[in-house]
């Protein structure tokens, strides 16, 4: 959930180089789910690598490990659509979680139904 915060913290601070003077931008739609895994983190990052990839997340993708490589999130951005993909994995805490942020909301939501479905499928 560190990596997330780190994520969006990049996008204050380019807010604040613009200056307050620029015109406000809308807040970005964000939606997120997490689910309870026992997956080992390469096997995990290998699934979401392939499949966040088959859904258009192919561009800037990057994976950022803990200090103690017991946990990483993965991130990319869509190849079409001005839409992001975090997917934080945490086997110490049996977790994962998705979060799709955009700033159009109706491909911001289809995309992370679809994430959801590809991703967590039935869970």
């Amino acid at each position: 959930m560190r990596e997330l915060l780190q994520t969006v913290r990049t996008g204050l601070r380019q807010r604040l180089k613009a200056g307050f003077d620029a015109p406000p931008e809308t807040a970005p739609f964000v939606y997120v789910t997490a689910i309870r895994s026992d997956a080992g983190l390469t096997r995990s990052l290998a699934g979401i690598t392939l499949i966040s990839r088959a859904i258009g997340f192919d561009l800037d993708a990057a994976t950022l490990y803990s200090s103690d490589c017991s946990s990483a999130t993965y991130h990319a951005q869509h190849n079409s659509k001005p839409v992001a993909l975090a997917v934080e994995v945490c086997p110490p805490r049996q977790t994962v979680s998705i979060a799709v942020s955009g700033h159009d909301d109706a491909d911001t939501y289809a995309l992370f139904l679809e994430a959801d479905a590809r991703l967590f499928g039935a869970c």
